[in-house]
This record gives structure tokens, sequence and C-alpha cells, in this order.
């Protein structure tokens, strides 16, 4: 599996299909696995390149402190090493604060941008989640932790209609070769904790889509309205009956309707 040199890490990533470059960056903990339902879809139309962050999967994780941006030049140097010079970019959560580093900085290496289930700035209420997850993930052993979470990332619907499906989740995070760990989930979440591209938004020009679902509850709609509001031109989509995590509980819908937006933006 190929890992490159960025800087001062080795990043994992995988590349599959061909066509117009596509980047999928993951979020919060989550490597280029958690693109499982994503990459076979898009790979039959475009070349889709999954790769694992900073701090999580099989990418180097130095204790130092992260920012959004600073993983945003680990995606351009990645982008450069494979010798792509301008890609659509997909970020869900953590990676959609990411997308929008990498938009903001480097406008002429993004063809279009997806930004899903994220944010341009936390508000009181969220750093104060943020604040309670750094208290409960050093306090419980992994299973503990990755029960807890999920209670954030999926709709009461999934919880009450498909309780295999959540425990197939739990059951492939612990059984995981490459786990998060905690050093990485600290750092990680500096680069969350601090991301704030809010009032530079009005500056992006590339077409963007932004999308959330109606019952996500770890980042409420409220931050993908912003920012579809700051974003000119930008499309709001909403997928009913999901949570933060939607792109694994309705994905059938979330893959048509990234796809949609990809075909009306292809070069």
């Amino acid at each position: 599996m190929p890992n490159v040199r960025v800087g001062d890490v080795e990043l994992f990533y995988e590349d599959a299909g061909a066509g117009e470059p596509l980047v999928l960056i993951m979020g919060f903990g989550g490597d280029h696995t958690a693109w499982a339902f994503q990459v076979p879809a898009f790979a039959e139309r475009y070349r889709v390149i999954s790769f694992d962050n900073r701090g999580a999967g099989r990418s180097d994780c130095p204790d130092v402190p992260y920012t959004t941006r600073q993983m945003a030049e680990d995606t351009v140097g990645l982008l450069d090493a494979l010798g792509i010079d301008r890609a659509h970019v997909v970020g869900a959560s953590m990676g959609g604060m990411i997308a929008q580093e990498l938009a903001l900085n480097h406008p002429r290496r993004v063809r279009s941008l997806q930004l899903h289930c994220t944010y341009a700035r936390p508000d009181r209420a969220l750093l104060a989640l943020m604040d309670a997850w750094r208290t409960i993930r050093a306090a419980v052993s992994p299973e503990q932790w990755m029960r807890i979470v999920c209670l954030w990332l999926f709709a009461a619907r999934t919880y009450n209609e498909r309780p295999q499906f959540i425990e197939t989740i739990v059951q492939t995070a612990l059984a995981a070769p490459y786990p998060f760990t905690l050093t990485g989930f600290l750092r990680q979440g500096d680069a969350v904790r601090a991301h704030d591209s809010l009032e530079r938004l009005k500056t992006l020009r590339c077409p963007t889509l932004v999308t959330v679902a109606d019952e996500d509850i770890l980042v409420p709609p409220r931050f993908s309205r912003e920012l579809a509001e700051r974003i000119a031109g930008a499309e709001l989509q909403t997928i009913s009956g999901a949570g933060h995590a939607y792109f694994w509980e309705e994905p059938e819908a979330f893959n048509r309707m990234c796809l949609d937006f990809l075909a009306r933006h292809r070069g």
C-alpha cells in the first residue's frame, strides 16, 4: 500500500478509478476506510484519492499541535506527489474544515468543493462538547468510548430500527488494525477546536455544495446554514432522518447528491 512523505509526516493513501481527480478528506478520527460506501461508487467516474490524515490510520501521528491549515497543506503535498494540479475536493466534518482551508489558501487547486456536516467556527456549546469529549475519552476504554461517540454520530431512528448496523460500526472500529490513538485524538482535537474560517469564506469562488442531516446533533444544521450564507453561490442540501454520519446511514442518497453536483461541475 502506498505512502508518501509530505513535510514532517508520511501519509498513507489509496488511489482508485480514473478520470478527473476527486480527493476525499475524512473527519475526526476517521481514516480512508471510512469512505468505504463512497469510493466504489465515485471511482466508476473519477480518479478517487482517499487518505489518512496525520494522527489517524496508517499516517504518522506526531505529538505536536495540529491545525486545519496544516492538514490542508498535507493534502496539497499529497496532490503534488501524485502529480495532480487540480481536483474536486470533498470533506466531511473535520475534513470539511480542512477542505475549507485548502480552497481558501490554494483556490486554483480546487475545481469544486463539497462541505459535509462541518462548520466554519465553533460556538460555545460545541466547544463545551469538545471539552467533555476530552474528559470522557481519557477515562473510558476504547469500546466504551466507541459506544458513547456513536450517540452523537447517528440518528435516533437508526438506533431504533437498525441496531445491528450500529453494532457493526462499533465492532468494525474495535477490530481496526490501526486504531485512533489518544495522541491522535488530542492533536486532531486541537485542530477542530481552533478552526475558524468564517470571515474568510466570502473570498471563495469555486462551486460549493454544503450538506447536513436534519438530525445531526454533533454539528447541527445551524453551522451548515452559516457556511452556505457566507459562501457566494453555495448550494445547501439536507438529508432527512439521519445524523452526523449520514454518509454511512444513507450512503445511496449521499452518493447520489455528491455525484449529481460533481456532474454539473466537471472540467
